[in-house]
């Protein structure tokens, strides 16, 4: 038989030697949702394979919790990561959300201060190419702009590091 398709939660071989409390606690640690049993079942179905969900939810339990530290909600944040809410009702969910929007912020405003570098790039490379001085004019008074601005979002961003939960 072949594969199950791309968009699976699993393949044929994982269906046919999965140890489901196993599965469970690498779904868990990884922050998926307690319903992905029921697209594990819909996959293995395929092959004939019906989920040990009792098994499945004991290993998500388990890992959902090394999932929910604040030290994850910050790492994650960071990296702009899609957290889906599956911590709030975790012993450090509270924790792991306020780090996690917190890192968060940073992250968004990184992604800010990025976007205004490259159109400052851009801005001086219209400024060499610049034929008038009234264009030249313009051009520096948007690159002044744009270098307030880059000057305003790290001190943001440096504000919001500070006051930042640690994990």
């Amino acid at each position: 038989m072949a594969l199950l398709s791309g968009c699976a939660s699993m393949s044929e071989k994982e269906c046919l030697n999965v140890d489901w409390t196993d599965k469970g606690q690498r779904d868990g640690r990884s922050g998926a949702l307690p319903d992905l049993v029921e697209s594990h079942a819909k996959a293995c179905a395929k092959v004939g394979v019906q989920p040990d969900a009792r098994a499945w939810q004991d290993g998500w339990s388990r890992g959902i919790r090394s999932f929910c530290r604040p030290q994850r909600g910050w790492q994650q944040g960071l990296r702009g990561e899609f957290y889906n809410g599956v911590c709030a009702d975790q012993p450090d969910g509270e924790e792991f959300e306020r780090s996690y929007e917190a890192a968060k912020r940073i992250h968004e405003i990184g992604q800010r201060i990025d976007r205004n570098y490259v159109e400052m790039q851009r801005l001086e490379r219209a400024l060499a190419d610049a034929k008038t001085d009234d264009e030249r004019k313009q051009l520096r008074a948007l690159l002044r702009a744009l270098d307030l601005e880059q000057f305003r979002l790290r001190s943001q961003q440096q504000t919001q590091m500070l006051m930042a939960p640690r994990p």
